[in-house]
């Protein structure tokens, strides 16, 4: 008998809490003995080896292997005392309760379930991707956590590589973090102090980047960036840098919301040149420096509002420290702009104005322009479209040039009438007429009150036939079900006559000013192969392949006569061949061919194979001929998972011409739980660069534009 006491104790206490919850309800008993205690609506459902319900003082106890789930929460423990009429619980030995987004295990918690708070002593919790402990860790609400004297890491292992230790963090699931007065740990090692630190939990961004080189610009350096958040509407990052052979510089980028009025960037970047170079980019020791400015604003009725401002100490600073930035855009704009967006057409109010002497700017001051899009006229197959713009331009140049400003005021008006017919029932035609007045208030020989006159005439002819085969095979795995074969001509002509005043005549603002007289047609022919695949939405069309020839040929007319003269030519002969025979292959080329010749101007290919997680392969040739000179030049790369830890990847690029290698690339990937270790070695004539970057797994995305290096790797077959 003493053997079946535990179990007719356990029996007589789940009935006496059936008769006190639930008298009329029936309940099927399952493996684990349990009770079911409820409260309004909302019932704590305990199981466990063991339970006892008291009664009199509204408490049960369990014991063993102890679980509850209560909506979203769960729990589990060793221990538990619940007292039914707060749903309080006292959990002791290896507890641990978890919601959506969070996990907290400690050895003795207390909690409770109708207000969801809690609080913990020596525990630990889990925000995805975030891993803490503290002394103290408390739940405020559903969705908030603080903890007391504890810390943050992504690293899941007992001794963790690194963390940040707090007085005091808050944890708010699904929005961010917040630590006050914090120390960042590398091992045991504390590396840098923050009175105030925020996370966001909504992006993979990192907060504390490094990366470490040596290059012949720099020598050795070091760039570090901190990342700092407010809100999703206040953050940004602070740069601490050092470079060997320019010295330490700083900056910082803010990034901003304004609730109806916006958003925007600001950055400023200052370097402290080294006192004893001997010379500087600016001709002396001051040290240099950049500002920008950016905001962006949508207005009522469609418009919008775009402000960029740069200022620079000098005209090789976003070259020296920004290299790839300055690839993008050497000369840094300063505008404003509005932008009103209709159906019908798209009005803009631009103001350009030069900040920095040392570049040469079309000052625009300013310029007002409306673009009507291609309109049909009633219900006929005629239609209009036009471009007209007002522009006051002040071109300033370089000063060091001692050229001086060039002034005009400029109204331009361009409009084109076409009518659009199918003739034959399969030749879609489309002619047109078209006028360009242009007034200038002077040229280039100070005249004033000048107007040129251009018209022109043309007409674009296109038709489409095509062929469907019956062809189905999955030869080489191609997986082809019936093919389309589709060729495409098409035929432009454009006369356009003499300008009444030559180009040579005006000041050269922008594309307008260059426009000259022009009789020619364009030729293009387009084939390409289709077949069907099916996929989990049904049947798709895929393209295999594409191939376009095109060229134009130009004449003059005899005088007085519609005749063409003999001395008409064609043009270069433009080849683009695009390939897709399988999803994870694909090959693109294009070549230039001169017709007088024969002889190639430019032909670049490239390949590109994604064979999995373990291997991707791209690879592309590049050739230019000009003016006797040329280029031929072959660039791989090649990306190998050798296993969980370790990863390669290698870019080589080789000349033809020079017959060596112009560039290579080798770069080590090592997974060290936490984070992601890259050593990269770049060659690159004759200059060894090297550079250690670590990444948070947790967070592997570098932000855009943070770290800028005097490197920039092409893509596999394109040159720099």
């Amino acid at each position: 008998m003493r053997n079946i006491f535990p179990y007719l104790r356990v029996t007589l206490a789940v009935f006496i809490v059936f008769l006190h919850i639930a008298p009329s309800e029936t309940y099927a008993l399952e493996k684990d003995v349990f009770a079911k205690i409820k409260e309004s609506d909302q019932p704590v459902v305990v199981k466990g080896d063991k339970v006892e319900y008291f009664h009199e003082e509204n408490r049960v106890v369990g014991s063993g292997n102890i679980s509850i789930t209560y909506g979203d929460i769960k729990l589990s423990c060793d221990k538990i005392t619940v007292y039914t009429d707060t749903k309080e619980a006292i959990c002791e030995g290896n507890v641990a309760i978890s919601q959506p987004g969070a996990l907290m295990k400690g050895d003795k918690i207390n909690y409770n379930f109708s207000a969801k708070k809690g609080y913990a002593l020596d525990s630990k919790i889990k925000v995805h991707p975030f891993y803490g402990g503290a002394q103290k860790v408390e739940q405020t609400t559903d969705k908030e956590f603080r903890l007391q004297n504890g810390y943050i890491t992504t690293s899941d292992l007992e001794k963790p590589h690194y963390r940040i230790q707090a007085r005091e963090v808050q944890i708010f699931l699904d929005r961010k973090i917040i630590a006050k007065h914090t120390f960042f740990y590398i091992g045991n090692t504390p590396v840098l102090y923050l009175p105030y630190y925020v996370q966001p939990l909504v992006q993979k961004r990192p907060d504390v980047t490094v990366v470490a080189g040596r290059s012949s610009d720099w020598g050795y350096y070091g760039l570090t960036a901190w990342r700092y958040y407010f809100n999703e509407s206040s953050k940004g990052e602070v740069h601490l840098d050092y470079r060997e052979k320019k010295g330490f510089a700083e900056g910082i980028d803010y990034n901003y919301k304004l609730k109806g009025l916006g958003e925007g960037m600001a950055r400023f970047y200052y370097a402290h040149e080294n006192d004893d170079l001997a010379f500087t980019k600016t001709g002396s020791k001051d040290d240099r420096w950049r500002v920008q400015y950016r905001h962006n604003i949508d207005l009522p009725e469609n418009t919008s509002c775009v402000i960029e401002i740069n200022k620079l100490s000098d005209r090789d600073i976003i070259k020296d420290y920004f290299y790839r930035e300055y690839e993008e855009n050497p000369t840094p704009d300063n505008y404003v702009l509005f932008t009103n967006t209709m159906p019908n057409y798209t009005l803009t109010l631009l103001g350009r104005k030069r900040l920095d002497t040392f570049f040469t700017v079309a000052e625009r001051l300013p310029e007002l322009s409306l673009d009507v899009n291609n309109q049909k006229l009633w219900d006929t197959n005629f239609y209009y479209r036009s471009e007209s713009s007002i522009t006051n331009f002040i071109k300033r140049y370089d000063e060091s040039t001692g050229i001086s400003p060039e002034e005009s005021l400029r109204s331009d008006n361009y409009h084109r009438l076409s009518y659009v017919t199918k003739l034959f029932k399969f030749l879609y035609t489309t002619p047109f007429i078209a006028t360009r007045q242009t007034y200038y208030s002077r040229n280039r020989w100070k005249e004033t009150n000048r107007l040129r006159s251009i018209y022109e005439a043309g007409v674009d002819f296109s038709t489409k036939f095509y062929r469907a085969l019956d062809i189905s095979t999955d030869f080489l795995n191609l997986d082809i079900h019936r093919l389309r074969h589709i060729i495409t001509p098409t035929v432009g002509f454009l006369y356009r006559h003499q300008p009444t005043i030559a180009p040579e005549n005006l000041y050269q603002f922008d594309e307008i000013d260059n426009i000259d007289k022009y009789n020619g047609f364009n030729l293009a022919l387009e084939n390409k192969i289709q077949t069907k695949r099916p996929t989990a939405d049904g049947v798709k069309t895929v393209d295999l392949a594409t191939f376009i020839v095109s060229t134009d040929y130009t004449f003059r007319w005899q005088k007085n006569s519609l005749e063409p003269k003999d001395d008409g030519r064609f043009g270069d002969v433009l080849f683009n061949l695009e390939v897709t025979p399988y999803s994870w292959l694909s090959i693109i080329g294009d070549m230039t061919l001169d017709h007088k010749d024969h002889n190639v101007n430019s032909a670049n290919i490239d390949v590109y194979a994604d064979l999995g997680k373990k291997l991707t392969i791209g690879a592309g040739h590049r050739y230019e001929s000009s003016e006797g000179e040329k280029t031929s030049q072959l660039t791989g790369e090649i990306f190998y998972n050798i296993n969980e830890e370790w990863k390669v990847k290698i870019y080589e690029r080789y000349d033809f011409q020079s017959e060596k290698w112009e560039e290579q690339e080798y770069t080590i990937f090592k997974d060290l739980h936490s984070w992601i270790a890259e050593a990269t070695l770049n060659i690159r004539d004759g200059d060894y660069t090297v550079w250690l970057v670590f990444k948070l797994k947790a967070f592997p995305e570098l932000p855009i534009g943070l770290f800028r290096t005097t490197y920039r790797r092409p893509q596999p077959g394109t040159r720099r």
